[in-house]
């Protein structure tokens, strides 16, 4: 009668103990969450914001110039330069961070379009011209810009 007695707390004693580390890891796996893309980075951020004002200023001095000296290709390469440059500061600093392959897509889609840009500018730019290219390069900015934002709110986003 003792052994078995012996044998039923020995057992109480280990499904206690297991229910014990069962709660343990159920609290613990409660505190983490899985992360399917990167935290927010305020560099992008601050980074594509600088972007969006020198695309807007360029766009904005090419419309009332449109037609003049001032206008030409010649006298904007190195804007192209320098936001080719600054773009391509802010993707580096993207793909040093894990899991960050939505805003390395849209960073991408936005160098290709400024090389578009200068492209069409080396052939020559219309009046007609500036309002898509404005209402492009807005959309591209706020879609990192929104995406950074998200991230900075804890915001789930889909990968």
């Amino acid at each position: 009668m003792k052994n078995q007695i012996r044998s039923i707390r020995c057992q109480w004693n280990r499904i206690s103990l297991y229910f014990a580390l069962l709660l343990i890891v159920a609290a613990f796996s409660g505190c983490t969450s899985v992360k399917l893309i990167a935290d927010y980075d305020e560099a992008i951020e601050i980074g594509i914001t600088s972007f969006h004002k020198k695309m807007e200023t360029h766009l904005t001095k090419l419309e009332r110039n449109l037609g003049k000296e001032e206008a030409k290709y010649e006298n904007h390469i190195d804007f192209y330069d320098q936001v080719k440059i600054d773009l391509s500061a802010i993707r580096v600093r993207a793909a040093a961070l894990p899991k960050n392959e939505i805003t390395l897509q849209q960073l991408d889609l936005m160098i290709d379009n400024v090389k578009m840009l200068e492209e069409l500018h080396k052939l020559g730019i219309s009046k007609n011209d500036i309002p898509p290219l404005r209402s492009a390069f807005n959309t591209g900015t706020t879609a990192i810009l929104k995406l950074e934002l998200a991230k900075k709110r804890g915001e789930k986003t889909k990968e």
